[in-house]
């Protein structure tokens, strides 16, 4: 008999009492990301309400929350769930654990005081009634969405043996840091959206990436591969107005159109990567100039974009280089991470020579780093496909804008501006 046990017999296997798990809270702390979850809602209409999880929940993604990795590294994450023993007594203890869960661990043993019936805790400042439980297993190591899983077990006073509680789903989100504008942790009606975290972790492929840069080159990729055709008739934007991204409706199956401009791709790909905790701005360029030969959008290789409303011969995506007939752009709007510039409006042209210095260049530091490198040589192999990401100002304006003739040059002469963008 072990000393836990004092008069019982281990094989006795009917329980003494029954313990029940009845809310779990993942945000009890709405000012705290450091050792609990993110604030969050689903949608610019439905919260995502606390506690997350009651014995109403029965699917994943009924009960979700997020975890910033940059802010929960190096700490003790925990969660806070209520628990209730029958028989009730005035002064009370039991024994709970839980197996699996994914992602944020296994919960080790621990014991619950309960008071008349219903647990109690009075180690924080919360609300007494919910148990405080480190998550001692959890693993945070990159983006992700990860359904997971609680098989939880309980301990009658008095005895050695575990029986079958209650089994709980999760829907876990994990970002690099605390999402920047246009989202917010003060603000409830922009905390971040689990439906743009679907959008920009599963929709952009992100999942297992834990560099900001590469995150946000999927996003580029994904937001360009979307059913949409950049505007050749004015360059007008569809999901963009003031400083304001039409997110509901690019989320809501585009239900402003097919159509879009260079800012409305900007939006998306800054709201989207931030979401993320990648720390994108927004940027406004002009004026801009003529183009070398790219792909806008949704089109075919162009350096007249607005030849649907020009009379011919300049009623073509692509004319004579450095015809002076051709049409331009007077600004132009894009992301930037760090000075470096992202572009999802348009796809570069970039000739065999540039495109094979960015291979050779990738396969470089793959040799040289013995293949730790792999997020800034996968971002190299995306440029030399001529993805617009991760590029200094000089790059960017050197694979898109045609300046060598002066007519050309005088359309140039603008640079980025921040500015302020929201949902």
């Amino acid at each position: 008999m072990r000393e836990d046990e004092p008069g019982h017999d281990p094989t006795d296997r009917e329980p003494s009492c029954s313990i029940w798990i009845t809310h779990i809270k993942f945000n009890y702390d709405q000012t705290n990301l450091s050792n609990d979850a993110l604030n969050i809602r689903v949608d610019r209409l439905h919260e995502v309400t606390i506690p997350e999880w009651d014995q109403s929940k029965v699917l994943a993604k009924d009960s979700r929350a997020a975890y910033a990795l940059k802010e929960t590294r190096g700490q003790t994450v925990y969660i806070e769930a209520r628990f209730q023993i029958d028989p009730a007594q005035p002064d009370r203890s039991g024994r709970i654990k839980a197996t699996g869960g994914g992602i944020l661990g296994a919960i080790d043993p621990i014991t619950i005081h309960f008071v008349n019936g219903v647990s109690r805790d009075t180690s924080h400042s919360g609300d007494h009634e919910f148990v405080r439980i480190p998550l001692r297993h959890r693993s945070f190591s990159a983006i992700t969405r990860r359904d997971i899983r609680w098989d939880w077990f309980y301990q009658c006073p008095h005895s050695g043996v575990w029986f079958p509680m209650d089994t709980t789903r999760h829907r876990i989100y994990v970002v690099l840091e605390e999402p920047p504008e246009p989202w917010s942790q003060t603000d409830p009606q922009v905390y971040p959206w689990t439906q743009a975290l679907d959008y920009a972790i599963v929709g952009a492929n992100t999942v297992g990436l834990s560099d900001p840069s590469e995150a946000a080159a999927r996003v580029v990729q994904h937001v360009n591969g979307e059913p949409l055709q950049y505007d050749i008739w004015g360059g007008r934007p569809f999901y963009y107005s003031f400083g304001l991204f039409e997110i509901v409706e690019w989320l809501g199956g585009f239900t402003n159109g097919p159509i879009v401009n260079c800012y409305d791709c900007a939006a998306a790909v800054t709201t989207f990567s931030n979401v993320l905790g990648c720390h994108l701005s927004y940027q406004f360029h002009g004026p801009f100039g003529y183009l070398h030969p790219v792909f806008p959008i949704g089109r075919g290789l162009c350096n007249n974009p607005f030849y649907g409303l020009r009379p011919a011969p300049y009623d073509v995506p692509l004319v004579g280089i450095d015809d002076a007939g051709r049409t331009s752009f007077g600004n132009h709007a894009y992301s930037k991470q760090t000075g470096n510039n992202y572009d999802a409006c348009m796809r570069g042209s970039l000739g065999c020579a540039r495109a094979l210095g960015y291979y050779i260049l990738a396969f470089l530091i793959l040799i040289v780093t013995l293949g730790t490198a792999t997020s800034l040589a996968n971002r190299l192999f995306m440029k030399a496909a001529g993805w617009l990401i991760d590029m200094s100002q000089t790059e960017y304006e050197g694979i898109v804008l045609d300046t060598s003739t002066p007519a050309e040059a005088a359309r140039d002469g603008g640079a980025p501006v921040p500015e302020a963008l929201s949902i």
